[in-house]
């Protein structure tokens, strides 16, 4: 097909909101929105190629997959090299094993399947994960899988005319399924290819034929602005909260295709002449390789410098990007995209080629694996430190319910075993989880048992109830999981005391949250039975106990894990204050405060008494829960004597 400057403008506008959302979302809200751009230029070009060869009776698979491995896999490649090599300086061995996972995952393009299943309440963090921009690639590459293959056998004379309704039944019914989760599981929406593949198709539309031709220039001059106001208003309308992707993506995409559709059949507009201006066509040129080079610049960058950018890092990260994928595109992309091949052999021999640098790269990731992360790298403390944060409470895989589980918890049953003791409940999300080695160790040496009741990312609270449903699956599932924790702790007449642990600032409106957790707490020692509140420590941007191992490994000053203790008695003050209140008002509830054990009167750090206390940004180790045993210990012993006798 010819080629089209606007097109290279286009993809311009594509990619860099997506960069300046990476390196800030306040540069771009919607900057995301780029990939989705790229998907409908991606089914538009892929699909002109295709309609094209299967019109001249020359379509090739052999040719296809050839030209896909010398688009894709040389960039990728070179970056995946560099990034490696880069990751075996930066990483601690716990890190280098998830790395290698993710190279091996990108290599195979099931990156979207990878980083979906990691995407959890303890999984890394996006801003640990250098490779997790592939999971686009991984959408594209599944899709030129089954598309060359559905277009060639509609492309038989007998089914040709069935042709136009099949792509559209494929759009609408992966709308459908992008939209339907978009509202009820937002993680499966954005990594799913089902989700997906209708803005691939939709670019295909304009390149099968599907769409008229547009009879007057004014018509398409309208698009071509309509299409760029449509792209502008979502990068800067759109935010992290939008319901996306699903019908909200279909701003940007037809934004993408309107353009797209204005400059068929040799037709400049306004806005293409726009596009076709030099500095943006360089950039849609470049912009395959700057999506590769983006992202782990920027990730490699935060683990040094912290998660909060300067402008001026900003500006350097992103500068380092352009310059990369420049050189990216000169010495790699270019030539092997020009190095055409004419004979079925060659073609077959680039392909195998391809294939074997993937599989190098697959290998590399299991090495790895296997060899736990070269911890020869890394220095005594430095391996201590990753240790203590991975030193998560036993009991969290099998009593901290994940996503769609809910009650009945069995086995989740610590401390003293007896049935005819009294017991303590912990009820909460993983704020709460990580007090189970205390108590455990508590509930044994005072004589009770210990019922775990959590789930993560489900703070306790009252259910919302009938006639306010909430928005998601899992928002769902959750609610019913706080009913029947409230009821199981309510008919245990064994239980005297709750531990009460959550993140209430998650989600939501906060007062809401917190008049809510009110209410469950006056249920609760209504029915005659103690509360404790046990109020979040400090959420650490830089990752807590992570940041620490991975400082201490590259030879950093850990005062770039720490905060300040201003900001973070600003951030916590509502919650406890809000905690404080409710223990002043019952004497059967106690408030427990930790901020005051991880920060001094200027700084708050991840360590207790020296030691590395937390897991992560937020949720204590082992250690870190024995250490604050004490304040549990004080709370349940000035509880017991408050207690009216056992019903």
């Amino acid at each position: 097909m010819r080629y089209r400057a606007d097109i290279s403008g286009l993809r311009a506008l594509a990619v860099i909101p997506v960069v300046l959302f990476h390196a800030d979302p306040r540069l771009a809200p919607g900057g995301y929105v780029g990939v989705d751009v790229f998907f409908v230029i991606s089914g538009y070009l892929i699909t002109s190629i295709i309609a094209a060869d299967l019109d001249r009776g020359g379509f090739s698979l052999a040719r296809f997959y050839d030209r896909r491995v010398r688009r894709i896999l040389p960039a990728y490649g070179f970056m995946a090299l560099v990034t490696t090599l880069a990751a075996l300086v930066l990483l601690p061995p716990a890190m280098l094993v998830g790395y290698g996972d993710q190279l091996k995952a990108a290599s195979t393009f099931l990156a979207n399947r990878y980083f979906l299943s990691v995407t959890s309440y303890f999984g890394p963090a996006a801003e640990e994960q250098p490779l997790l921009h592939t999971w686009s690639l991984a959408i594209e590459e599944q899709f030129y899988l089954f598309w060359p293959l559905l277009l060639v056998g509609l492309a038989h004379p007998r089914l040709k005319a069935l042709r136009p309704y099949v792509v559209g039944a494929l759009i609408a019914a992966s709308l459908f399924v992008a939209t339907r989760n978009a509202v009820l599981r937002p993680a499966p929406a954005f990594f799913n290819f089902t989700g997906r593949v209708w803005e691939l198709a939709l670019g295909a539309t304009l390149a099968l034929g599907l769409l008229p031709r547009l009879m007057h220039p004014w018509i398409g001059e309208a698009l071509a602005a309509a299409g760029v106001a449509m792209i502008a208003a979502a990068v800067a309308v759109f935010d992290k909260h939008s319901v996306f992707p699903g019908a909200l993506a279909l701003v940007p995409t037809l934004g993408a295709l309107f353009i797209l559709w204005a400059g068929e059949g040799g037709h400049v507009t306004w806005a293409g002449r726009l596009l076709s201006l030099p500095p943006l066509v360089f950039v849609g040129l470049i912009s395959y390789s700057l999506y590769l080079w983006h992202w782990p610049i920027l990730v490699f960058l935060r683990l040094v410098a912290g998660p909060h950018l300067s402008a001026a890092e900003v500006a350097g990260a992103v500068a380092a990007a352009v310059a990369m994928a420049a050189v990216s595109w000169r010495f790699v992309e270019a030539p092997f995209r020009r190095a055409g091949f004419t004979t079925l052999r060659d073609e077959l021999k680039s392909i195998a080629i391809g294939v074997g640098g993937l599989a190098v790269l697959v290998a590399i990731g299991f090495g790895f694996a296997l060899s736990h992360g070269l911890p020869g790298r890394a220095s005594a403390a430095a391996l201590a430190a990753e240790q203590a944060a991975a030193d998560a409470w036993a009991g969290t895989g099998l009593c901290l319910l994940g996503p769609n589980q809910s009650l009945p918890l069995a086995g989740c049953r610590f401390g003293r075993r007896d049935t005819a003791v009294p017991a303590i409940a912990l009820w909460g999300d993983s704020l709460a989880n990580h007090h189970a080695p205390a108590l455990d160790d508590l509930a044994r040496r005072m004589g009770f048992a210990l019922v775990q009741l959590t789930k993560a990312g489900c703070s306790p609270r009252l259910p919302v109830g009938e006639g306010r449903a909430p928005r998601t699956t899992e928002a769902r599932v959750c609610d019913g999981f706080r009913a029947a924790a409230l009821q199981a702790i309510l008919a245990d007449p064994a239980i005297r005391i709750v531990v009460v642990g959550g993140n209430w600032d998650a989600g939501g409106t906060l007062d809401a949250a917190l008049a809510s957790l009110g209410e469950a707490v006056r249920k609760i020692t209504a029915s005659g039975r103690g509360v404790i509140l046990m109020a979040p420590t400090v959420a650490f941007a830089s990752g807590g106990g992570r940041c620490i191992a991975r400082r201490r490994f590259m030879g950093l000053d850990e005062a770039g894990c720490a905060m300040p203790a201003s900001e973070a008695a600003a951030r916590a003050s509502r919650v406890e204050t809000a905690l404080a209140a409710l223990a002043a008002t019952d004497p059967l509830v106690r408030a427990v405060l930790l901020r005051p054990h991880v920060c001094d009167a200027t700084t708050c750090r991840p360590l207790i008494g020296g030691q590395v206390a937390m897991t992560d940004g937020g949720h204590l180790n082992v250690a870190g829960s024995m250490a604050l045993r004490g304040d549990l210990a004080a709370a349940i012993g000035s509880l017991l004597p408050a207690l009216p006798p056992a019903r």
